[in-house]
């Protein structure tokens, strides 16, 4: 493969390859997924299968905005808020459009509160990626104040 392919592959196969899953799950008719959601977690109960399906949304859509703004930042040193913000908005969008993909799912339907569970995981990853870069921008900060740096 050409360099250029395999560089954009190593950089936008991770979050393509993620939503490629999502849109996966979300094909599987309603009634097969509450029983592998059963299997899978040893839940029976269907609040309890309700409650694993609403975090695993959230899980989903924060892994997406995390592959996303690895994407984006291709190799800089941190990632902007800039890459983070538009990876949490892609990432949402991409939520309503799973949802309206659900209409066309046997047993399954679009749900709003979904759609908020994806931007309530969008924004999770966000802050997780935005917290790690702020942390390792003040631990630089530390560490040139104590060699003696001057700090802007």
């Amino acid at each position: 493969m050409p360099v250029r392919l395999t560089t954009w592959l190593s950089c936008w196969g991770p979050p393509l390859l993620w939503m490629a899953l999502i849109f996966c799950g979300s094909s599987i008719p309603g009634q097969e997924a509450d029983t592998m959601t059963r299997t899978a977690s040893g839940v029976d109960e269907p609040v309890q299968v309700q409650r694993i399906k609403d975090v695993v949304h959230v899980v989903e859509y924060g892994l997406l905005t995390v592959l996303l703004i690895r994407s984006f930042r291709k190799g800089a040193d941190a990632a902007s808020a800039g890459h983070a913000v538009k990876s949490a908005v892609i990432a949402t969008m991409y939520g309503i459009s799973d949802e309206a993909h659900q209409l066309f799912v046997p047993l399954r339907n679009a749900n709003i509160g979904d759609v908020l569970r994806n931007a309530v995981g969008a924004a999770v990853g966000m802050g997780i990626v935005m917290g790690i870069e702020w942390a390792k921008r003040r631990r630089t900060h530390r560490g040139r104040a104590s060699r003696g740096f001057d700090l802007p």
